[in-house]
């Protein structure tokens, strides 16, 4: 039967938790595919439990989750692992971030579930790495300490310790797991094969530096200077106004300089002879930001942005998030969605920033609560109703497994 959505008959046995694994699913569950969230009973994914909350909804856990299935599985349980082994007969795909070797203790190694289903496409998503000296001391990871390995602390004042730069690498390695796993999907579409698929946080992170990694790596090697960049290297990157900060990119311009100081009522600049190229304008860069700061402070972010676009100037406002959840653009893109809750009532929540228009995504359900469609799940399996009481009583779905 064909269906309006893109991924919709693929399921998708999901085992991650907190962000670098959701992220990735969520996404692909909003365009159809069928999500089943696996979840420790009792507790279930950490980011439930960690708010903040509206009556007692985790916003994070709100907002990764949605269009997904509950289910509540005791995996130390002989039962609860058979119910595990039919999922993965009926799944396309296995998805988890758990630190290496836990799945595999569990019986549920990429070895072990590829005999119960040879096209299954399993999906890993950890701190380090498959294998090498970290994965194999079984060392946790977490995204800041991706972001200080990965390169990504940068040190503003020398005087002070480094800080994090860049956004959360769990948000970079969960759409590169997104990434991995249609990957894989479309090869199984053309030969059959599933097939293991990685990344990890140390790696994307890492793999964060693309563009200057090359003249980085090569350093000894470069034989001939940058064609561009110099003035975008001299001027600084925001700029305080009469009402706020500005942002500003002196690229894409045979002299940007004179465009933005230009722009500013300053005249030319670059017509001056310590700023006259822009080996002098690094070399004078302290001299010639303290002339557009002082400049910027006599209007406001709008009355520049308007004016430096007029000559060509790419700018841009600093925003906080608060502001940018009003910008006009940011909501013409849908980026800022409702969803109602039985429990909490409506809730703004995160669009999704990926657009196929012959099968947009669709926001149809609110994350589920703990264990919501464990008996779902079963009755699909081909449990019968007696059957389901006993796993119940037993255990095997723990407490939550008695509320539907």
């Amino acid at each position: 039967m064909m269906t309006k959505e893109a991924l919709g008959g693929i399921r998708i046995l999901d085992f991650s938790h907190v962000y670098q694994g959701p992220v990735g699913t969520q996404l692909l569950a909003d365009y159809g595919a069928d999500v089943i969230k696996v979840e420790r009973p009792g507790s279930g994914d950490w980011s439930r439990s960690w708010g903040p909350f509206v009556k007692d909804v985790s916003l994070p856990f709100a907002n990764l989750n949605r269009n997904k299935r509950s289910i509540t599985v005791d995996l130390k349980h002989e039962d609860g692992r058979e119910i595990i082994r039919k999922l993965v007969k009926e799944s396309d795909v296995v998805v988890h971030n758990f630190r290496q070797g836990v799945m595999a203790k569990l019986g549920f190694g990429y070895e072990d579930l590829k005999e119960i289903n040879p096209a299954l496409i399993y999906a890993t998503s950890s701190g380090w790495g498959d294998s090498g000296p970290y994965a194999e001391r079984g060392r946790a990871g977490h995204d800041m300490m991706a972001r200080a390995e990965g390169g990504w602390f940068v040190s503003y004042d020398e005087s002070k310790p480094p800080i994090p730069g860049g956004i959360s690498i769990d948000y970079a390695a969960g759409l590169n797991l997104m990434v991995g796993i249609l990957t894989a999907l479309v090869h199984r579409l053309k030969t059959g094969e599933g097939q293991f698929v990685s990344t990890d946080l140390l790696s994307v992170a890492f793999h964060g530096h693309a563009w200057d990694a090359a003249s980085r790596l090569n350093a000894d090697r470069i034989d001939r200077p940058a064609a561009v960049g110099g003035t975008e290297a001299a001027i600084n990157k925001a700029f305080q106004t009469a009402d706020g900060f500005i942002e500003i990119s002196p690229v894409f311009s045979d002299n940007a300089l004179r465009d933005i100081s230009t722009a500013l009522g300053l005249g030319d600049l670059s017509l001056q002879a310590e700023f006259s190229t822009e080996g002098l304008q690094i070399e004078n860069k302290n001299q010639l930001n303290a002339a557009l700061a002082k400049a910027f402070l006599m209007k406001s972010t709008d009355v520049w942005m308007v004016e430096l676009e007029e000559r060509g100037v790419l700018c841009a406002r600093v925003n906080s998030f608060e502001q940018a959840a009003r910008d006009p653009q940011v909501l013409h893109n849908n980026m800022i969605v409702s969803m109602e809750d039985p429990v909490a009532g409506k809730l703004k929540l995160l669009g999704n920033p990926i657009r196929l228009k012959g099968t947009p995504p669709k926001l149809e359900k609110f994350p589920p609560t703990l264990g919501q469609h464990n008996v779902e799940v079963a009755q699909q399996l081909g449990y019968s109703e007696q059957a389901i009481v006993e796993m119940m009583e037993n255990g095997v779905f723990g407490e939550s497994s008695l509320v539907k």
